[in-house]
């Protein structure tokens, strides 16, 4: 009956672990095979509503990307979307990736480009095929019917475990039992023959002899002076009646044994923590900051000059860009896509900084202030996409050929967003090459 039962619920478990992984995988094909046929079907709805879109509204404005991003619904069917009207981006997601980090077997990407009111738009996007909280939901149903069926199969192991032992000691002690009653038959049985023996030898000695006198036992000296030993009732009395006297309490006293008094325990002082000071700009503690993921204002001057000195020694010119968000955060989750987004850019995050409370510093080494611009250009359009639509501001310098310091590469880009307004967001300080070398020269 045991191993019967064994036999059933190993196929029973193993028919469970079965259909956990069945049903994982036969509902992610499931998806797949379903997205694979509608993602053109959606694609195709998405061009012809944006289109519709782009005709009804001529401006990029707030009201054109909110309707487009009713038009594209679920967002989280989409592993990348951007829309462009005329160079200028529109709708973009996820915040800080690219198309191309976004692509895998689970995507399937679409790009198309629409001329709308002499407007070029561009829909570039990577549909999922099988989305990650797909997996997720299928994965955790599979992964709860195998640890259910795991914890009864160790419960069970267990109990049998305990059962076995439990019946071979009972199987023990019933042999023990045994051995011991066939024992103890086998004493009684030789006791009753002896017994027996000895009664036949004593009637015949009783016939053939003559009964002898009574001799009484004589009493032992152990007997008598227990006999002696007694106190009599009257005798307790007598002992009760008489008083204590000092002797008897003077020589209790002096038998009994002398405990020291303990000396006073002191209570134990505990010992005081050392208050370590908080980590602040001011009282960095690593190389960044791990609210925003990129480095403390403290290392920037230092990190600067560095680098103004290896540019220099190699005759490379290095530029500066600071960006100012001043509605924003350092706080919060905006910032730190911000930050993210600036590290894709600038491809080290060890040449971003925070600056003051709301501008944030990158170093770009081998670029001039033309080149510098050019990427003003894109990240002020990113970045306002990202923070969507709110204040941005991007001041830009750069060493050229001259002997600058740190701290004047930083007075020049704060100089340039001071001169900056809502219709040129990025300004740049260009130096006269001509007028710096009759300086160095005249000096």
């Amino acid at each position: 009956m045991k191993n019967r039962f064994i036999v059933v619920y190993t196929v029973f478990a193993a028919a469970v672990f079965i259909f956990a992984l069945s049903f994982f995988g036969f509902n992610l094909y499931k998806e797949y095979s379903t997205n694979l046929e509608k993602s053109d079907i959606r694609y195709t709805n998405l061009v012809n509503d944006i289109r519709t879109l782009s005709y009804n509204q001529a401006e990029n404005n707030a009201s054109y990307a909110q309707s487009i991003k009713k038009a594209v619904g679920d967002s989280a069917a989409y592993s990348f979307i951007q829309v462009k009207r005329e160079g200028e981006t529109v709708v973009f997601y996820p915040a800080g990736k690219l198309k191309e980090e976004t692509v895998s077997k689970l995507t399937k990407s679409f790009s198309t480009s629409l001329t709308v009111n002499k407007q070029s738009v561009t829909v570039d996007c990577n549909l999922y095929l099988i989305r990650p909280d797909s997996i997720f939901y299928y994965a955790r149903v599979s992964f709860l019917m195998i640890l259910i069926i795991t914890i009864i199969t160790v419960i069970m192991i267990i109990y049998l475990n305990l059962v076995e032992e439990t019946s071979s000691d009972v199987i023990s002690l019933e042999e023990n039992s045994e051995e011991e009653t066939e024992e103890e038959i086998l004493d009684d049985s030789e006791e009753t023959v002896n017994i027996s023996e000895t009664e036949k030898v004593e009637e015949r000695e009783k016939e053939t002899e003559a009964p002898a006198p009574v001799i009484e036992p004589e009493k032992t000296e152990n007997e008598t002076e227990e006999k002696s030993a007694e106190v009599t009732p009257e005798e307790v009395k007598a002992i009760f009646a008489e008083p204590f006297t000092d002797d008897a309490v003077n020589e209790t006293v002096e038998d009994a044994i002398p405990v020291d008094n303990p000396a006073p325990v002191e209570p134990a002082k505990l010992p005081v923590d050392e208050i370590k000071p908080a980590k602040t700009a001011d009282n960095p503690s690593g190389l960044f900051d791990p609210a925003t993921g990129i480095g403390w204002e403290s290392y920037l001057l230092t990190r600067l000059n560095n680098e103004i000195e290896r540019a220099t020694a190699s005759e490379i010119d290095i530029s500066l860009f600071v960006i100012k968000v001043p509605d924003i955060s350092m706080t919060s989750e905006v910032y730190k896509n911000i930050c993210n987004y600036l590290a894709i850019q600038f491809q080290f995050k060890d040449l971003l900084f925070e600056y003051k409370d709301d501008s944030i510093v990158a170093i770009k080494i081998s670029m001039n202030v033309d080149e510098a611009l050019s990427l003003a250009e894109k990240l002020y359009t990113d970045i306002c996409n990202i923070i969507d639509g709110k204040n941005c501001r991007i001041g830009i310098t750069s060493r050229s050929i001259r002997m600058v310091t740190g701290e004047r590469l930083l007075l020049e880009a704060e100089q340039s967003i001071e001169h900056s307004d809502a219709s040129s967001p990025i300004i740049a300080f260009r130096v006269d090459s001509e007028k710096y070398r009759q300086m160095i020269e005249m000096n």
